[in-house]
């Protein structure tokens, strides 16, 4: 069963995101356009936080146009590929970049 408190918590996230973002619109989308990528981009990190196989805040979710750019670090290539197919789930996505780095593949200095 789902917490209300989840519920209420993602939806007042979205309002705040498409209140503060819906005027932002400096390129060749249209409000409506920026709203609807504001919405899923909101959507997909409510969904990562929701799922225990992504760490929420190690990947950056930006969408334009309904393509969804995945970005950040992961522990796993499970991780990596659990974040591109929740992101995939959500409404209105037409694709998904993912271009999250695993952590493993970085070399220290």
């Amino acid at each position: 069963m789902k917490s209300p408190f989840k519920n209420i918590a993602a939806a007042a996230l979205l309002a705040l995101s498409l209140f503060l973002n819906a005027g932002c619109s400096r390129d060749d989308r249209t409000a409506g356009q920026t709203v609807d990528d504001v919405a899923i981009t909101t959507k997909v990190k409510a969904s990562f936080a929701q799922d225990p196989g992504v760490k929420a805040t190690d990947v950056k979710v930006t969408t334009r146009l309904g393509v969804v750019q995945l970005s950040g670090w992961a522990d796993s290539e499970a991780e990596k590929a659990r974040a591109e197919q929740l992101a995939k789930a959500v409404a209105g996505v037409k694709s998904v970049e993912n271009q999250i780095t695993l952590k493993t593949d970085v070399k220290k200095p």
